[in-house]
């Protein structure tokens, strides 16, 4: 779980200019909370991208913004409530997927918007809705179950925000966990590595640098032969 703040912070935006510029950028925000926790705000080809980062003890944080200038970033400080949360169902069949998940916990608020529900993999974001309803004490919300048809079994962390007065999605009330069964990830050729991590999912000898054969072609002198296995 996420590190846990005892009591909800006044959050503070910041639009602040880094280096860099162009249709992507290398930044860094100055004049922060040492060691504070912050969320960064982008437009990338018209869908809004949000990144955590925690800045240094001098008050900075490095960052790359994918298709967005520094300037048009906003950098807002998080308020985490740190709350476990629980999801129903708690297991998901990939193949028949229910229409709706309830989360249950507290501090879920309306004021400024429904709150989000996200699904990550290990970090990686798999889907985002917002929530459907809230119940009127904000201890449980409804949400519809996002396209998980390119997802696999396993454990999914569900992270809910609540929107802010600052316009942003902030306010992370807490995780909870469901686990997804019924498509377990394919590893065609039992070299080791998933198809989606192998760029030669049919051949057992290579799994990396498929651009370059070993033997050659693509440029190189010969006909391209299979690397050896890596060991």
């Amino acid at each position: 779980m996420k590190k846990i703040l005892p009591l909800l912070l006044l959050s503070v935006a910041f639009v602040l200019s880094g280096c860099g510029g162009g249709s992507s950028s290398s930044c860094t925000f100055s004049g922060l909370t040492p060691y504070g926790g912050y969320m960064i705000f982008y437009s990338s080809n018209g869908t809004q991208q949000a990144m955590i980062r925690y800045a240094t003890g001098s008050g900075t944080i490095s960052a790359y913004l994918y298709g967005a200038s520094c300037s048009s970033a906003a950098v807002v400080a998080i308020i985490n409530s740190g709350l476990t949360l629980t999801a129903s169902p708690s297991t998901i069949d990939l193949n028949n997927p229910p229409s709706t998940v309830t989360i249950t916990g507290q501090y879920f608020d309306t004021t400024y918007g429904m709150p989000r529900v996200e699904y990550f993999d290990n970090g990686f974001l798999i889907g985002s809705v917002l929530a459907t309803s809230v119940s009127g004490g904000g201890t449980s919300l409804q949400a519809n179950v996002p396209d998980l048809s390119n997802a696999y079994s396993g454990t999914y962390q569900i992270r809910v925000s609540n929107k802010t007065y600052l316009g942003y999605y902030n306010h992370i009330v807490g995780w909870a966990t469901v686990t997804a069964t019924g498509r377990d990830r394919p590893d065609t050729d039992g070299d080791g590595y998933y198809d989606d991590q192998d760029c030669a999912p049919y051949d057992p000898y290579q799994w990396v640098d498929c651009g370059q054969p070993c033997g050659g072609g693509y440029g190189g002198d010969g006909p391209p032969t299979l690397c050896e296995p890596i060991y």
